[in-house]
């Protein structure tokens, strides 16, 4: 601690009587400061501050300061980052989790909503439920021609350039659930929407837990499935396997180019979901495929994958 003399002569952090008071550090400070402003309700100061604490120490107990405060602003779009930071401690506790919602449909993000609901104690749960339900009804007589009109645009992405299909994907979580799910099956088997969003779309009807038999176009491949029993496609585990055999491949003597491939493979194994096993039957081979694409041991039909694949990826580039 850095002790400064006052005009006195007498040195500030230490008492009358010689015992040294623990001034606090700059991070304490502004936490201070920022839950006092929360607790008056002045929500701009209290922002200001708790963001500076939490820069200089983030945790969880900052962030839920900084989550209230935020939506004591009335901008819970800033808060979203922060529960999705510390969404396992939100839903640690009943008032956490009323956090969560009281920042979702205060957005609203319907989508996220019944995402999150999937891991919401039993407990919480029905209530949860009839409060998102609730929220819904009550913004569709509200807004029923905003929906309405967002609805049908979104029905038929692929009549929109790449670019505006990503730009509109981002409303979807604004469309109550019926209408998310009316408007994404349509669009599941069009090849003018691109695989990305199509499988973005289909891990939605999964999140809002559609039972529903849906028509997928995949790569070479259509099937129907059921969103509802999907992993989804950062828990398929065809995917999974692929990028386990990659890290394994790669081992630890390149530890970047590894974090570098597995992202690139998580992405682009992502354009084959929900089918992913039936362009890669053999995740061990496939993998060794990939990492020496120009090996004789490349199969035909790993060629064409691979080519379709970089095809894909290209094409996001006008949605960049």
């Amino acid at each position: 601690m850095v002790l400064l003399r006052t005009s006195k002569g007498k040195l500030k952090g230490v008492s009358v009587l010689g015992k040294v008071v623990t001034m606090p550090n700059n991070s304490s400070r502004h936490l201070i400061l920022g839950t006092r402003a929360l607790h008056s309700e002045n929500y701009a100061s209290a922002v200001a501050h708790l963001e500076k604490a939490f820069k200089e120490a983030p945790d969880f107990e900052v962030a839920k300061l900084l989550v209230a405060a935020e939506n004591g602003l009335k901008q819970p779009q800033e808060a979203v980052a922060y529960l999705s930071e510390y969404m396992e401690d939100f839903l640690s506790s009943e008032i956490g989790t009323t956090t969560i919602y009281d920042t979702l449909l205060a957005l609203p993000d319907y989508r996220f909503a019944w995402a999150v609901l999937h891991h919401v104690a039993p407990t919480q749960k029905a209530e949860i439920q009839t409060r998102i339900e609730t929220a819904e009804a009550k913004d569709l007589a509200a807004h029923a021609d905003e929906i309405n009109d967002l609805a049908k645009q979104l029905r038929h992405l692929g009549g929109f350039s790449a670019h505006e299909q990503e730009s509109m994907l981002q409303s979807l979580g604004r469309l109550p659930k019926a209408q998310l799910m009316a408007s994404a099956a349509t669009n599941l088997v069009d090849p003018d929407v691109h695989p990305a969003v199509r499988i973005s779309l289909l891990d939605a009807l999964t999140a809002v837990g559609d039972d529903r038999e849906v028509q997928v176009l995949g790569y070479q491949t259509q099937g129907t499935v059921v969103p509802n029993v999907l992993p989804g496609v950062l828990s398929d585990p065809t995917l999974l396997a692929v990028l386990n055999q990659v890290q394994l491949q790669i081992g630890l003597n390149d530890p970047e180019l590894m974090k570098a491939t597995v992202e690139t493979l998580r992405f682009e194994l992502g354009y084959l979901y929900p089918f992913i096993d039936k362009a890669i039957d053999d995740p061990k081979h496939f993998a060794a495929s990939y990492l020496h694409q120009e090996s004789n041991t490349v199969t035909p039909a790993e060629r064409a994958l691979f080519n379709w694949l970089q095809q894909q990826t290209g094409k996001l580039m006008d949605m960049a």
